[in-house]
């Protein structure tokens, strides 16, 4: 009987104990992420996940998920610094959320271009946990979509670069004192009578 009212003592007045050998941090999943679909891609043996959502357009607030539309390629263009999405059966105007790594493709400024089938349309956009979310209407038919940043992975960052430049310099400076003290003293000896001084 003691012990009972011990434990009932001990939650009515310390409930943020916890009796356990250990207690492990819960990661709780982005309910947006749980929501949507998978696309992995790979960059430079690097995993990416990218997370996306075709949505009908509804009257009001409603709409449901479009399960005919489907995407059949994500693909990184690094020269024009941009991540392209290949669609199939868009049947209908729909939404389309999608969600990527910053890391993938990032826009100086928070801001990145979007490209339906070539032409430049408005979008929604956050940007939260190192990943940013785009959300826009997509005609019917659609086929591309192309999301321009200012940088992709995979790109050197400029420090690194310039780092190279220096490295090489001085590798390339070193290598030429070398050669320069091989070279016999007499040979760097000018003849007095060759260069007349006067």
């Amino acid at each position: 009987m003691q012990l009972i009212l011990f434990l009932i003592f001990g939650v009515v007045l310390f409930p943020g104990f916890a009796f356990a050998d250990s207690i492990q941090p819960v990661q709780y999943a982005d309910i947006a992420e749980i929501m949507m679909k998978k696309y992995q891609i790979n960059v430079d043996n690097t995993d990416f996940t990218i997370f996306y959502r075709f949505s009908t357009v509804g009257e009001g607030e409603s709409s449901d998920e479009d399960h005919i539309a489907q995407i059949t390629s994500i693909d990184v263009n690094q020269d024009r610094k941009s991540l392209v999405i290949s669609l199939d059966n868009v049947n209908q105007e729909d939404i389309m959320s999608v969600r990527f790594s910053q890391e993938l493709v990032f826009g100086e400024g928070k801001r990145l271009t979007l490209l339906i089938d070539g032409k430049e349309k408005g979008y929604e956009s956050s940007s939260q946990n190192n990943k940013s979310t785009m959300i826009f209407v997509l005609p019917k038919d659609t086929t591309q979509v192309e999301i321009v940043g200012t940088r992709v992975i995979p790109e050197f960052p400029s420090g690194v670069l310039a780092l190279i430049v220096v490295s090489s310099g001085v590798i390339l400076a070193q290598k030429l004192r070398k050669k320069s003290s091989r070279i016999p003293a007499f040979a760097l000896k000018a003849e007095p009578d060759r260069y007349p001084m006067g």
